[in-house]
């Protein structure tokens, strides 16, 4: 197995964050290692096509994971290597192997993967390539997504807002098209998946949706309304 561990960074205070920061590719090494770093980020584009996965979901990494997890604030992998291993909640230790196993079936409804195998491997070696220079436990600006302030949201308007800025690109019936993945259905996320949580979803869509490339241009209200809209669909479990 290839063993990471990200370069020591200098001294910080506990409490401080770390600057968001995204590796060069001048940095990857050229060697076995350099070449897991590599493979691990065409997974992450191509997912199912490199994991030989079936056709029940039409998701990647990269449909949460933008630009191949070097996003800031859309859940990017910057630093989440330092985050692991940590308490889940139910008190028991998770490793980055189990968690990157837990999107894999919740999102794409692919087979575990051995730590030691060679696509796991590759994932592993990315994430920790991206998060080179971050102490363990400690955080980066930029990691997770937005927040919204609203509480809850109302379905039916939400239907009103899906049909005037999502359809286009998710499709009538929110089965994805060239433009943007699947949102509900047998090929989007399950609802296990932390994408069906609401505040995770909202505050996905608030800071990353577009339409037309304009950013912004929905309200607190209107995300909290299609979020409520597109999480009261159906959805595979």
């Amino acid at each position: 197995m290839v063993t990471l561990v990200p370069a020591a960074p200098a001294p910080r205070p506990e409490s401080d964050t770390a600057v968001f920061v995204v590796p060069t590719d001048s940095l990857i090494p050229n060697d076995a290692l350099g070449r897991a770093i590599r493979r691990g980020r065409a997974i992450a584009v191509a997912t199912r096509d490199s994991m030989h996965l079936d056709r029940s979901s039409a998701l990647r990494c990269v449909s949460c994971h933008l630009d191949a997890g070097t996003k800031r604030g859309a859940l990017p992998w910057v630093g989440a290597y330092a985050k692991y291993p940590r308490l889940d909640a139910r008190g028991g230790v998770l490793t980055v192997h189990e968690r990157i196993n837990i999107c894999l079936r919740r999102n794409l409804r692919a087979p575990t993967l051995r730590a030691d195998d060679p696509q796991m491997e590759a994932l592993v070696s990315y994430i920790a390539f991206l998060s080179r220079g971050v102490r363990f436990g400690g955080r980066v600006e930029g990691q997770g997504d937005d927040t919204v302030t609203v509480a809850a949201g109302n379905a039916s308007a939400g239907a009103g807002v899906w049909k005037a800025h999502c359809l286009e690109c998710h499709g009538t019936n929110g089965q994805g098209t060239a433009k943007g993945g699947p949102v509900w259905g047998r090929k989007s996320f399950t609802v296990a998946s932390e994408m069906a949580n609401w505040q995770t979803f909202a505050g996905f869509l608030r800071g990353h949706m577009t339409d037309a490339n304009r950013r912004n241009l929905l309200t607190e209200d209107q995300v909290a309304n299609v979020s409520s809209f597109v999480l009261r669909q159906g959805r595979a479990r």
